[in-house]
């Protein structure tokens, strides 16, 4: 094995991990690592009398940045010019300052709020990875951070096109998860956890790189760019098949949760014209797949031509899907007037199901909505799951529309198969240790607070599953030869495992990590 390792090594391109002889190349890690410094003294200096000193702000100029830094590179992949290579690394950069900041300044924040209370731990005890939505701006920083090491290389900036928009998706998700402070139980009040879980954010964050370099890959390898609006419609199909608990593909209706003052979450109410554009929209990508595989198949130029129509107008409709969607969820006037009477019938069965006293009959369960209809709202945090789906999904058919549209200029920008290759194989390299790491430290944690290492729940068998994948990537490869799209493969599926634990576990899955929205 130490043989087969040496011959990798020898293949990879350079990629200085190590401080540079010319220390003015890290500057892009140094410089928001020293901001965050600075914004952090300020903070405890001189408290919230600067406005944008507090983690809600920061973390909002953060996704500005990011976003500014997506467009900008993946701008340069068609136009190569100097000045967007360099303002899209400056955009990186600034962007990790202000997460980092953002992340930070909420431990101070958490501390602020219980008054700095002894306990067992300390300050450890108000470190910020409280719930998913500390944990998501953690990952956000592993992941802004690592790309950071590969683009701050000029001749690696064009990846950057790849990662960051999947960093948009994955904090704008969570932005959507809802920012309040909550305190955990003092049984998992545990050095462990700040451990435990900063592992979680830099080898999840290591691992979405990986996911755009595998990316990166496929597309210098000359993967058909059918294939890939394939694998986008599949995963539009599924989600808008699931979206608005399935009232959208059966009733034509988009649907999303309501709470009682920001409480538990109620019942489902409809939000107007949303749903007929959502079935139009899968009614199109339908069709578009149909059109799509007939070409793949028999190399049909009618339906290659006809297939991309459709899939570049699913792109636009998911558009102006997302913008009815959030301006409804924001400004809709009494939500409760818009729930579908089956709403009421069903949600009357769950509360019998628990043997609920108070409310049995939807005639009653109508009479209490309207009557508490001033207290009922929605919110951007009623549907994170679905709202990340959806936006996925648009960012997905954007970028795939972009890419096919001008495939030779975006294959000449990449690097070399055997940089990328390379790349990739050290980002993994990277990822599987933390990712061990990260079930070693919490079957640790887990036996300090629940006198167990390992109890199959749900998060531990999704983390080790996600585990085995990147296993799978290195053993192939070191073992067998494994290299090229076979490895770009495994990458993917690691990565959307890692997805799936992060959040789909913590929303769909019942277990001990449901705790606080972790």
């Amino acid at each position: 094995m130490s043989r087969a390792i040496s011959r990798e090594e020898a293949m990879l391109p350079e990629l200085e991990l190590s401080l540079p002889k010319k220390i003015v190349g890290l500057w892009p890690i140094i410089a928001p690592i020293a901001g965050t410094l600075l914004l952090l003294g300020a903070r405890i200096y001189a408290g919230r009398a600067v406005g944008f000193l507090y983690g809600e702000a920061l973390i909002l100029l953060t996704l500005i940045c990011y976003i500014s830094a997506a467009v900008v590179l993946v701008t340069n992949l068609f136009v190569k010019e100097n000045v967007l290579d360099r303002l899209g690394l400056i955009s990186v950069s600034l962007g990790y300052c202000f997460n980092l900041s953002g992340w930070m300044i909420r431990w101070i924040e958490a501390g602020d709020k219980e008054g700095w209370k002894e306990g067992i731990n300390g300050v450890w005890r108000y470190y910020p990875l409280d719930n998913l939505y500390a944990l998501t701006l953690g990952f956000c920083a592993g992941a802004a951070l690592a790309t950071l090491v590969v683009i701050r290389k000029p001749k690696y900036r064009m990846l950057g096109a790849l990662s960051m928009p999947i960093l948009v998706v994955v904090l704008t998700l969570g932005m959507m998860l809802g920012s309040a402070i909550q305190t955990l139980p003092p049984i998992l009040d545990s050095y462990w956890r700040p451990i435990h879980v900063s592992i979680a954010t830099i080898a999840y964050g290591v691992c979405l790189l990986s996911f755009g370099l595998a990316f990166a890959y496929l597309l210098k390898d000359g993967i058909r760019s059918e294939a890939v609006a394939i694998g986008a419609i599949l995963y539009g199909v599924l989600v808008l098949m699931t979206v608005g608990a399935y009232s959208v593909p059966f009733h034509g209706e988009y649907t999303v949760n309501l709470s009682l003052a920001g409480g538990a979450q109620l019942l489902r109410t409809e939000l107007p014209m949303v749903g007929p554009l959502m079935v139009l929209t899968l009614l199109v990508l339908v069709a578009a797949l149909a059109l799509l595989v007939k070409d793949f198949v028999k190399h049909d130029t009618t339906a290659n031509k006809w297939g991309w129509n459709l899939f570049r107008s699913a792109a636009v409709l998911q558009a102006v899907i997302l913008i009815a969607l959030f301006y409804q969820v924001k400004y809709l006037e009494n939500p409760v007037s818009h729930i579908p009477a089956r709403e009421y019938q069903a949600f009357s069965v769950r509360l019998a199901a628990q043997a609920e006293p108070t409310i049995v009959s939807a005639e009653e369960l109508r009479v209490w909505a309207q009557s508490n209809s001033e207290k009922i709202k929605t919110s951007m945090t009623s549907n994170p799951v679905e709202f990340g789906g959806l936006l996925g999904l648009f960012v997905a058919l954007l970028l795939v529309s972009l890419f096919s549209w001008k495939r030779d200029q975006v294959t000449s920008s990449l690097p070399s198969l055997k940089v990328i290759d390379g790349l990739l194989y050290r980002t993994v390299g990277v990822a599987f240790p933390l990712l061990s790491l990260l079930l070693i430290t919490g079957a640790v944690w887990a036996n300090e607070s629940w006198g167990r290492y390992w109890g199959w729940d749900s998060k531990e068998v999704g983390a080790l599953v996600a585990w085995m994948a990147y296993a799978g990537f290195l053993h192939t490869r070191i073992a067998h030869g494994w290299r090229g799209r076979r490895s770009a493969y495994f990458a993917l599926l690691g990565f959307a495992l890692v997805i799936f634990t992060w959040l789909g576990v913590s929303f769909l899955l019942p277990g001990l990590h449901s705790y606080s929205g972790l």
